[in-house]
């Protein structure tokens, strides 16, 4: 179990997917640096004095926030999917048990894409307070939200608390993505779904006024804004659960009629 649970996560975070996702987040970061700076107008250094690292960074982790549920489910959601199609999962269930295999996968696809979620942002991070620093500026960001009152007491602490905030909704659209695929055969339906539901609830149900009863929008927890600090905690919570519901009962009841 543990070396399996091991080349798993290796397999994971040295796969392709998990890099490309990587790599699309860190571009999508140092572009948006480059914009909010004024490139090739401005040097890097013109905003030293109005703004340090932790401004910068808010700021520019916001391109992020439409696309960061695809960068999520690309890593290892449909993995699952994949062994089914190509049988590959009657060689595993007949080394372990289902319920030991579903833990594995699901933990693996949850930490993988937890960690790729964070390395960008944390690189971007250390670069900015290297070029920038940590201080209390004239045009210092006010933020309003969880832990928002750290802006002014632990600088360094909320920036540490944005990046993983970033790799918690990356895990949050993965398990999602990993609970569809014991149900849908298609795998880009299994990476997308979760794009579309994350879309959904930020804009038709807005409309509709549901985020007033409880707020479904991914993008404030995201955001770390308009939102509790009991929200920001129990909605990504109670999507990880739907997701490992779903796949739990996928893989272990729809489909142990087949081993």
């Amino acid at each position: 179990m543990t070396r399996y649970f091991k080349n798993e996560m290796k397999r994971a975070l040295l796969g392709k997917s998990a890099l490309i996702s990587f790599l699309i987040a860190l571009v999508v970061l140092v572009i948006s640096f480059l914009a909010f700076l004024g490139f090739p107008h401005y040097n890097v250094f013109w905003l030293k004095r109005s703004k340090d690292a932790i401004d910068v960074f808010i700021n520019i982790r916001d391109n992020l926030v439409v696309i960061f549920p695809l960068l999520a489910t690309i890593i290892f959601s449909d993995s699952y999917l994949l062994e089914k199609q190509t049988g590959f999962t009657k060689f595993i269930y007949s080394r372990m048990s289902l319920k030991r295999y579903v833990w594995i996968k699901f933990t693996v696809n949850a930490l993988t894409s937890a960690v790729v979620g964070c390395a960008a942002s944390f690189i971007m991070l250390v670069f900015l307070i290297f070029t920038y620093g940590i201080g209390i500026r004239f045009a210092t960001e006010r933020a309003i939200g969880p832990f928002s009152y750290l802006l002014s007491s632990n600088r360094l602490g909320y920036g540490l608390i944005v990046v993983l905030t970033t790799g918690l909704c990356y895990m949050t659209m993965a398990t999602l993505a990993m609970g569809l695929s014991a149900w849908i055969k298609n795998r880009y339906l299994v990476l997308i779904i979760p794009f579309f539901y994350y879309i959904l609830c930020g804009t038709l149900l807005e409309i509709l006024g549901v985020n007033f009863i409880f707020n479904l929008n991914l993008a404030q927890v995201y955001g770390l804004n308009y939102i509790s600090t009991w929200q920001f905690l129990l909605y990504p919570i109670l999507l990880v659960l739907l997701g490992f519901s779903l796949f739990y009962r996928g893989v272990i009841l729809k489909n142990e009629k087949d081993l």
